[in-house]
């Protein structure tokens, strides 16, 4: 079994299934020509070499091998030569069919001039791009476009023509303007349609460039372009490698393109002709299932339902409310045109598992291949299956099985399995659907594996993104349920928020675009359904992401007792749930995390609910956090967050008790003691927080923040000394403010040194009534706004303007009551 990840090759008709010509760009390579009898790259360069003697280093490239001649002999042998062996060449097979369809644009890196003769013998119309000199040409009604990136055989410099062959290096440096245009004008088109490339190897350097630049734009600019590779020779490990970037390769030749194009044409279509329904053999089998081709012509679209969680039904996929996933072009492949007969596709809930597999029974379906759905909440009739296979058989059919929560009837599965398996021909098919921690630790059939093909369905490819983005822009129904916040982005501002805060995952998506709190439940009842040892292991690393902790395997087996010999198992179990990557494989650290921040923090919230929880949970890391390890300081430092960390343990003394222990664990760390003496000050413990002040100088050495909370412990306790004068707090006040100065030269870049010295001003003229240390503070936070250059500042100085203005006018007012009593008298 080959266990497959973003993708494989598919078959023609899925890469020829719905192709709009008038969408598709077409880029030509070599391998478009060869059945018209014209050489290859490889095969051009050893017949110059031959021509001009020029030895068997094979290692040079064909332009390098063009620049040797050139020098040599002069362009017109090299020209001369090239043209003799490619300009008689006459267009045949599958070219010939090339003008029958409206083509968005053709491009080519060959020199022939086939496309032109095919198109000439069709009389149909043709603008030849091949040289910067072209541009500008009048527009042809109904005309195609030919853009050729390498030149043309017809034209040369050395016919004194402003066109040149593009063939040498010197050539290449040459015509560095016209190419870069036309590579303009590809990557604008190419970033909303079809990208169809026929005849390129993959190790060729000028495709590489092309499908690089097109991902480049998918990636950046939000693009909707589809990238098709369809080439004449297998490379599978190329491939593999173009697949895995989210590009579809298919293997073949153009004839076989062309064949398959035509039967797609309107012209040329027909019906298939309908026998009896092979179900009546087995009619047993019906109150179990759902058989596709009904439900999609009966069932009615429940738009809101799946927009709230639930799968797409087979009318929402007909109707077009859901987008395509990239492995159901390849179970498609595999299921209708291999002899592979099981499909098992593995993914946590949420990432559409149903929804897909629905969507490939559908074009299944259309393809004249019979498929079922069996209900959930029935057993799997095995015997009943089995006749079903033989009669299929019989008739030299095929019929897919779709079997959702598979692991619920995995041992009549494992039955149905044995007898499909035990025919040489294939007929009944299964596509299987479950999850990694049901599906891993039960027994399976071998013939599941050696029969059999696993797929992973986990985050959103971009072309899936930009499918959904497709869907948003396209389907009124479906806008109307979007929500607010999503509203009003532009494409490529949609597509960056939806990977920057979702981390493509589908879940995360569906959720931060629709804003359905009922999404939230297929988490929840994801985590209902695993195993209670696998609950704890996972409620604890969700709570330990979302606290801040840097959770990493180590850190997993102190704080939740899982033994070392069960780590492989319980992530290959908890697979697309829980990731582990590496961290510093040379120190042995691997990284913990669930596949999504939003996911960890629902978790962490409905799984340690009771401040209790918290505190104890955070108590135990901490207990547990060794520091030798760089990564778990770091988790100490932001286990201190007030926002996601200890700030969800409310209470400040409980607070104090974990932050003492990480000052315990690690006392050259300064954030455990900045927000303990913080906490101390807040609670009025100023003695307390004075020693801790007076430690932390002893050992550590005076930073800003301290220095910080020296200036707000003495103002907290000018303000809340019981039984002094207001004199008196104006005089600690003062020091106080006398402090915050220093502080500002000492640290000038520290904008919150000027906001605690403006808290000093504001608070002396509370005591005092005098605005001059206001003032004075006023005045340095501006000269410092212009250096530091920080908003943040600026938005510091705004709100203590408005207080100023606030303190003038409790000052005028209290001159005028003066002035009145003064009157008055």
């Amino acid at each position: 079994m080959t266990e497959v990840g973003d993708g494989m090759p598919i078959d023609i008709q899925v890469a020829c299934r719905n192709l709009n010509p008038e969408q598709t760009t077409l880029l030509f390579g070599a391998g478009s020509s060869i059945p018209s009898g014209a050489p290859s790259g490889n095969q051009l360069k050893l017949f110059l070499m031959q021509e001009f003697d020029l030895g068997d280093d094979h290692t040079l490239t064909l332009a390098e091998v063009a620049m040797v001649i050139e020098n040599k002999v002069g362009r017109n042998e090299l020209v001369n030569a090239v043209r003799g062996k490619i300009q008689r060449l006459s267009p045949t097979g599958g070219l010939l069919n090339l003008p029958r369809f409206k083509w968005r644009n053709i491009y080519t890196t060959n020199y022939d001039d086939l496309v032109e003769k095919t198109y000439a013998r069709r009389k149909s119309p043709l603008v030849v791009y091949s040289s910067n000199f072209d541009f500008g040409k009048r527009d042809v009604l109904g005309a195609t476009e030919l853009f050729k990136l390498h030149g043309t055989i017809e034209k040369d410099v050395c016919d004194g023509n402003n066109s040149r062959l593009i063939i040498s290096e010197s050539d290449y440096d040459q015509t560095n303007e016209y190419r870069d245009q036309l590579y303009s004008r590809f990557q604008a088109e190419i970033g909303d349609g079809v990208l169809l490339i026929i005849g390129q190897t993959l190790a060729d350097p000028d495709l590489r460039d092309v499908v690089n630049e097109a991902i480049r734009r998918r990636r950046e600019s939000g693009g909707q372009c589809r990238v098709i590779l369809f080439l004449y020779q297998r490379d599978e490990n190329r491939a593999l490698i173009y697949e895995s970037r989210g590009i579809e390769v298919c293997f073949g030749g153009l004839d076989e393109f062309f064949a398959e194009m035509a039967k797609n044409d309107a012209e040329t279509q027909f019906v298939l002709s309908v026998n009896t329904d092979p179900l009546d053999s087995s009619p047993e089998i019906r109150p179990s299932m759902i058989e596709v081709d009904h439900s999609c012509a009966n069932e009615q679209s429940q738009l809101l339902q799946m927009y709230n969680g639930r799968p797409a039904n087979y009318a929402d996929v007909r109707q077009g409310y859901t987008f395509e996933r990239d492995i159901s072009l390849q179970i498609e492949s595999q299921l209708v045109t291999e002899d592979r007969r099981i499909a098992f596709v593995l993914g946590s809930a949420g990432v559409g598992k149903t929804t897909m597999a629905r969507q490939t029974l559908s074009k299944i379906q259309d393809r004249g291949i019979a498929c079922w759905e069996h209900k959930v909440d029935f057993d799997l009739p095995v015997e009943a299956w089995t006749k079903l296979d033989v009669e299929l058989r019989k008739r030299k059919e095929t019929g897919v099985l779709f079997i959702d929560d598979a692991h619920e009837h995995l041992h009549e599965i494992n039955q149905l399995v044995e007898e499909i398996t035990s025919h040489q021909e294939p007929a009944l098919k299964l596509l299987i659907i479950s999850t990694k921690p049901h599906w891993n630790p039960r027994l399976k059939t071998p013939g599941m594996y050696s029969h059999g093909q696993q797929y992973l369905l986990a985050s959103l490819s971009e072309n899936e993104i930009n499918r959904l983005l497709n869907l948003l822009e396209d389907r009124n129904e479906i806008q109307k349920l979007v929500g607010e916040k999503f509203l009003g982005f532009s494409r490529p501002e949609r597509r960056r928020r939806l990977v920057e805060r979702c981390g493509k995952d589908m879940f995360v998506c569906l959720k931060n675009i629709f804003g359905f709190d009922a999404i939230n439940m297929i988490i929840l009842r994801e985590f209902a359904s695993l195993p209670n040892d696998y609950q704890s292991i996972y409620r604890s690393i969700a709570a330990m992401e979302s606290a801040g902790v840097r959770v990493h395997r180590q850190l997993v087996l102190r704080v939740t007792g899982l033994q070392a010999d069960q780590v492989s198992r319980t992530i290959d179990d908890l697979d697309g749930i829980i990731e582990e990557y590496a961290i510093n494989p040379k120190q042995g650290v691997y990284g913990w995390r669930v596949r999504h921040s939003i996911i960890a923090d629902l978790i962490a919230e409905h799984k340690f609910a009771a401040q209790e929880e918290i505190f104890g949970l955070l108590s135990k890391v901490i207990q547990n956090i060794n520091p030798s390890y760089p990564i778990e300081v770091k988790s100490i430092r932001d286990i201190c967050n007030m926002t996601t960390g200890i700030g969800r343990v409310y209470d400040k003394s409980q607070q104090n008790i974990l932050l003492r222990q990480m000052i315990s664990l690690a006392p050259a760390e300064r954030v455990p003691r900045h927000r303990l003496i913080t906490n101390l000050i807040d609670q009025e413990e100023f003695e307390i927080a004075e020693n801790e002040i007076r430690i932390f100088e002893k050992e550590l050495r005076l930073d800003s923040p301290v220095h910080r909370y020296k200036v707000k412990l003495m103002l907290a306790t000018a303000r809340a000394t019981e039984g002094i004068m207001d004199t008196d707090r104006a005089s600690l006040t003062q020091q106080a403010a006398s402090l915050a100065q220093s502080g500002t030269t000492k640290f000038p870049d520290d904008k919150n040194m000027y906001r605690v010295y403006l808290e000093a001003g504001a608070q002396f003229f509370k005591f005092s009534k005098e605005m001059i240390i206001f003032d004075e503070a006023m005045a340095s936070a501006r000269t410092a706004q212009d250096k530091i250059l920080d908003p943040e500042l600026g938005r510091i100085i705004s709100s203590y303007e408005r207080l100023h203005d606030r303190m003038i006018g409790k000052l005028k007012q209290s001159f005028l009551n003066c002035l009145l009593a003064a009157l008055s008298l």
